[in-house]
């Protein structure tokens, strides 16, 4: 495995070169690679911050839903970054129940 000297990131292995996939920079090789082992990088699943039992049905506001368009939707305000961030505000339609966050 080779890293980027500029950022950083994994170099990825082109026939004659590596090559960083997000900044420009190409090392050229001078010899044969051999390439003893590859591997597929097999991405994590996203786990849900809210879910639905995490707004149970308590106080309702007037905000748009963005899929169905009702306009009423219970709400609750939660912390889930660091202390100096402001509190997030999760909401739960009515009607369609799609869970969203405020912008």
């Amino acid at each position: 495995m080779e890293f980027c000297p500029s950022c950083g990131n994994m170099l990825r292995y082109d026939r004659s070169r590596f090559f960083c996939s997000t900044c420009p920079y190409i090392a050229s090789i001078d010899r044969q690679v051999e390439i003893k082992k590859k591997q597929l990088l097999v991405k994590k699943s996203i786990e849900a911050v809210v879910t639905e039992k995490d707004i149970p049905k308590g106080p309702e506001t007037e905000t748009p839903c963005p899929r169905c368009g009702h306009n009423k939707a219970y709400f609750k305000s939660m912390q889930i970054r660091s202390a100096d961030e402001p509190e997030s505000r999760f909401y739960k339609c009515l009607k369609c129940e799609l869970i969203w966050r405020e912008e």
